[in-house]
Order: structure tokens, then C-alpha cells, then sequence
């Protein structure tokens, strides 16, 4: 009985503060009970959703883009940013746990950005796009050709490697880029035997 009693108070302090939070003027939000707005104003759900941000909302990520704003951003990346040489992308239209495939293996995408940066020298690697980038399957794929020479980041020199190939970038629910995949034309051991210093 004692438990019981026990329980029911802590319930409804629990409640009791549930509500009294309502009316606190939280940091960044403004009180519904008072200031200008009337006591009990904004209550309701849709009142009470205004007061907790989205899930991700203050991340930064550039959430259900339209699909040509989304392949501008890529063109830009790719042209100005060279980023299959540098990793100089924009993360704000990739998911976190964005995959990115090569024909060699797979990365997640901080691992991706360091052994690019760390691979390549960028400032002696030329990108070239091929076309521009496509959007596919109603925007939920993009894709673009590329055509590229890549300087390897060795000690005393920097031979380069040749290849061209096809990248597609696919989308989840919320429109950011959650794989990357890129095949190339040639295969691995012609894509080595293209080095030259």
C-alpha cells in the first residue's frame, strides 16, 4: 500500500512538473504563460512541437533539396572543389553514415575525407567532369561521368594515375546523400600501369 502511495506521488509530481515546464521560459523559446501571449497560449501539440527543435534540425544538413539544386551543389564540388582529388565537398547535403565505394573497397565517410587527403596530392591532380551531372529516378539518384588524373602524395615525388568512370550518389528518405559509388572504366591493374611521373 505504502509502494502504491509511493508511486501514485511520484507520478504525479512527475506530471506536475511536466506541466510547470510549460510555462518556464526556456532558453531561445519564448514562455507561453507570460510576456505578450495570453496564460496558456501556444498549448496544444502543434504549440508544444514549436518548442523542441526537429531531430538534426541545427546540424547544418540540407535536408529534401530539390534534385537539380542538390546536383549544382555536386557540379560545384566536383568542378571548383575537385573533390575526388581533395574530399573538398559540401558535407551538408551527406548523410554521416554516407558509404563511399570505390572499386577497391569501401569507406565510411571521415575515413573517405582522410585517406583522400592524405592519398592524393590535390593542387597537382586535375578533375574533369564528363557532361554534367544527371538526375535519375525522379531524384533519387544522381550521377555524373568524370575523367580524372590523380597525383599520389609520396615522399620526394608524385607520380600520377589516369581513369575515367561513372559516380552515382543515392538519396535516403530525407534527401541527403547516403551512397556514393564510383566504377571505373578501366580496371585496377590498368588504372597502376597508366603511372607515370
Amino acid at each position: 500500500m505504502a509502494t502504491s502511495s509511493r508511486r501514485r506521488g511520484r507520478g504525479a509530481c512527475l506530471s506536475f512538473l511536466g506541466v510547470l515546464a510549460l510555462f518556464i521560459p526556456w532558453p531561445g523559446t519564448a514562455s507561453l504563460a507570460f510576456g505578450s501571449a495570453p496564460l496558456g497560449a501556444g498549448l496544444g501539440r502543434r504549440g508544444l512541437l514549436g518548442l523542441v527543435p526537429a531531430a538534426g534540425a541545427d546540424d547544418g544538413k540540407k535536408r529534401n533539396l530539390d534534385a537539380s539544386e542538390m546536383a549544382k551543389i555536386v557540379r560545384q564540388d566536383l568542378v571548383e572543389r575537385q573533390f575526388l582529388a581533395t574530399a573538398d565537398f559540401s558535407p551538408e547535403i551527406y548523410d554521416e553514415s554516407c558509404t563511399f565505394t570505390d572499386e577497391i573497397d569501401s569507406y565510411q565517410k571521415d575515413k573517405f575525407i582522410k585517406g583522400t587527403k592524405a592519398l592524393f596530392v590535390g593542387s597537382e591532380s586535375q578533375v574533369n567532369l564528363v557532361g554534367d551531372v544527371e538526375v535519375l529516378e525522379g531524384g533519387k539518384k544522381l550521377q555524373f561521368r568524370f575523367a580524372e588524373t590523380l597525383a599520389f602524395n609520396f615522399p620526394l615525388i608524385h607520380p600520377k594515375v589516369t581513369l575515367s568512370g561513372t559516380c552515382t550518389l543515392t538519396r535516403g528518405e530525407d534527401g541527403l546523400i547516403v551512397a556514393y559509388r564510383e566504377k571505373w572504366d578501366q580496371s585496377v591493374p590498368e588504372v597502376l600501369l597508366s603511372g607515370r611521373l
